[in-house]
């Protein structure tokens, strides 16, 4: 008698995965400019700066991550697509390194000063 396997086909989820891995690019890359882009004409002087408080610093910084976080994107979704059957590792291991990239990206992008 033959197993019947019960689940989500391979190429659904690697669509999953790359609308995961898309959304975590997309928050990233909005938060970077959330703070990036200047808002204000005046700000407390406050570190941390307010998010949209005109530092000249935050622009190329936001462009740097926004760079560094498309490139590991596109190689996650890469990986998403092209794993090898039942190898689930490169592409959490990618996934991985984009979130903590995105969180670091974000705090350089906030301590900007």
């Amino acid at each position: 008698m033959s197993e019947v396997q019960v689940g989500v086909p391979s190429r659904a989820r690697s669509w999953l995965a790359a609308a995961t891995v898309t959304g975590t690019a997309v928050a990233a890359w909005a938060g970077y400019w959330w703070l990036a882009v200047p808002r204000h004409d005046i700000c407390a002087a406050v570190l941390p700066a307010s998010a949209g408080c005109r530092i000249a610093d935050r622009v190329p910084t936001a462009t740097l991550w926004t760079v560094i976080v498309a490139v590991l994107w596109s190689a996650t979704v890469v990986l998403a697509f092209a794993r090898p059957r039942g190898s689930r590792w490169p592409f959490v291991a990618g996934t991985t390194v984009l979130i903590i990239a995105a969180l670091v990206g974000y705090r350089s992008v906030l301590y900007q000063s």
